[in-house]
């Protein structure tokens, strides 16, 4: 008997294997596509990796060649020069040191210069700010004054300031001691010196004063220094907008001029400078102390870091000392121009982005 066979139509078996291979094309590329991607993805991170390491050697090479320079070069009114002299070339006949500019100097009033690759810096000889940690400082009192001049707040700024740094727990008028800190669930005062500008956030009242009158370039501005004398020669040209009352104008043409022809007293500066201002003579320096700030920061801004140091040319343990140091934000800096002196400190011209 014979046996019948269904039939099958060999269209119907090719349709079926078209479509079984074109699903398994399909798959094989969204494999392919997942597995690129993840390449790709894996690719981006190894990159931002390597640039970002790149950026490290770079902040660190120009640190370190920084901190050599500045312990091994010579001040002048202006700055730190780059110029090298026998002793005699800058020794008067009385034994005392010629303190005039050389012309080459990198200024010590936070101008921005250009490092080793993406790296942006700045130095900042602290004498030419407003120090934090001096007793009734009349000059914070006066920054407070400008952007806030009710008479309550700043009062209680001041007060609250001098409670946390003295020495002992007693309240003074206005102020703040261990028990408001408490009872505000706050870190309590240490009675002591502040260590950095950055712990005036600690102060009761100032981080939220601060906050709300991002004006006030603290970071700029204010120092952790115990003396109040101000160097006039050193000071950011933002502060002696604020601190002398001038135009951005009149500010930028003192910076040019103590560039090249630093002031040499305050009988100097208001005779060269006309500014019908007061200062008092004890008050004002003219030549660089040996106390210090460096900033360094990758170009566009993030984080930047902030090391505050002492030269100490013949100390026991080092030619330099670090007070301390902190991580900062910096907001993008693209535009901002760079120094347009020149020197051969790091191989090439300052400001010179290429």
């Amino acid at each position: 008997m014979a046996v019948i066979k269904p039939f099958s139509h060999p269209r119907t078996q090719q349709g079926f294997i078209l479509a079984a291979t074109l699903w398994t094309l399909a798959i094989m590329f969204i494999v392919v596509g997942i597995f690129h991607s993840y390449v790709q993805q894996k690719l981006q991170v190894g990159i931002q990796a390597k640039a970002n390491l790149q950026q490290r050697l770079e902040r660190h090479s120009t640190e370190q060649t920084l901190l050599y320079f500045l312990a091994s070069s010579r001040m002048t009114r202006a700055g730190m020069t780059f110029t090298q002299q026998p002793d005699e070339a800058f020794i008067n006949e009385d034994g005392l040191l010629i303190s005039d500019a050389v012309g080459d100097e990198l200024t010590l009033d936070s101008t921005i210069y250009r490092g080793i690759g993406e790296t942006r810096f700045a130095v900042q000889e602290l004498s030419g700010l407003v120090a934090i940690n001096v007793l009734n400082s009349l000059d914070l009192a006066a920054i407070i004054n400008k952007y806030d001049p009710n008479p309550v707040v700043r009062t209680q700024l001041i007060s609250r300031l001098q409670d946390y740094i003295d020495a002992n727990d007693r309240v003074s008028l206005s102020g703040a001691e261990q028990d408001d800190y408490t009872r505000q669930q706050l870190p309590l005062p240490t009675n002591d010196y502040l260590r950095s500008e950055a712990e005036l956030f600690r102060v009761m009242g100032w981080g939220e004063w601060l906050d709300n009158h991002s004006e006030v370039e603290w970071q700029t501005w204010f120092s952790a220094r115990k003396d109040s004398v101000m160097n006039l020669n050193t000071m950011p040209k933002t502060l002696l907008m604020q601190y002398l009352g001038l135009s951005e104008e009149l500010a930028d043409q003192l910076v040019r001029e103590r560039k090249t022809n630093p002031f040499r007293s305050v009988e100097d500066f208001t005779l060269r400078t006309t500014l019908p201002i007061d200062l008092g003579e004890d008050k004002y320096r003219f030549f660089p102390s040996s106390e210090l700030r460096i900033s360094l920061w990758n170009k566009g801004g993030g984080q930047a870091q902030v090391i505050s140091l002492q030269l100490t040319p013949n100390g026991l343990y080092g030619p330099w000392l670090v007070n301390y140091e902190y991580s900062v934000h910096r907001g993008n800096d693209n535009n901002e121009p760079l120094a347009i002196q020149q020197t051969t400190l790091f191989g090439h011209t300052l400001g010179d982005d290429r």
